[in-house]
């Protein structure tokens, strides 16, 4: 499909229609919606806004299971403008057959939506030029872990950047612990801030180990204070060299 700059051309209502396979069908359309004004939230607007669906692509599906029985799934992958800021951003609406909910008088299907990027409030990022490259990776990771709600991977993120921290530091022990009394046994992190970072190292462990999925306002909160140490240990004494050189 050519894409053809000026004036945005009408896209007509296209059917793609899959073929039969170990009894399962799909079906594809592409299409804008008749009805294409809706509201949603803006991430940046910060307010609910009405948003244009530009257009749809429809993946449905429908899997035989014999008896007069199917499992059904339809994805409705949506570009969307916000009318105010004019923003573009990406919606996934997702059901499925088996996916049943219950609002104490009827059973229900949910509609599961997604928003690319993430539309969640939240902590703003550093800068990840100004540190080092050995935590740029998870650090970056993590935080798209918490935009799109991976709360569990989230948290083992978290304990990863401050494991990798300590060790770009190079401080001493057998396990995080350890390491953390010995940032504070030299002066890099107070009293209060090792403790604080035993509990983020406790929070990454749930996750780890026991498949547990914090609170995303709680992984919020520890991204602020990893954002925190970080500006504390690399980016005000980088800032102060360049701005402050051979003073002291």
């Amino acid at each position: 499909m050519a894409i053809i700059a000026g004036p945005s051309p009408v896209i007509p209502n296209v059917s793609f229609h899959g073929t039969a396979m170990n009894d399962t069908t799909k079906k594809f359309d592409l299409s804008k919606p008749d009805k294409s004004i809706i509201f949603v939230p803006c991430g940046i607007c910060k307010n609910q806004t009405r948003h244009e669906i530009i257009t749809s692509y429809c993946e449905s599906g429908s899997e035989d299971c014999g008896q007069g029985a199917s499992v059904d799934w339809e994805d409705k992958n949506e570009t969307l403008q916000c009318l105010g800021c004019e923003n573009v951003l990406f919606r996934k609406v997702h059901t499925f057959s088996e996916d049943v909910e219950y609002d104490g008088n009827d059973l229900y299907i949910p509609e599961r939506i997604t928003y690319y990027p993430s539309i969640k409030d939240m902590p703003e990022s550093v800068n990840e030029n100004d540190i080092p490259v050995s935590i740029r990776a998870i650090y970056h990771e993590t935080i798209q872990c918490l935009a799109n709600e991976q709360l569990i991977l989230a948290g083992v993120g978290i304990r990863a950047i401050i494991e990798t921290i300590c060790k770009d530091l190079k401080a001493k022990g057998n396990g995080l612990h350890e390491k953390i009394n010995d940032l504070k046994t030299k002066s890099i992190v107070t009293n209060d801030g090792a403790e604080t970072l035993h509990k983020l190292r406790i929070i990454g462990n749930d996750a780890a180990h026991d498949v547990k999925a914090h609170d995303s306002k709680m992984l919020s909160l520890a991204m602020r204070i990893v954002n925190h140490m970080i500006e504390g240990t690399y980016i005000i004494p980088k800032k102060i060299h360049e701005h402050f050189p051979g003073k002291s």
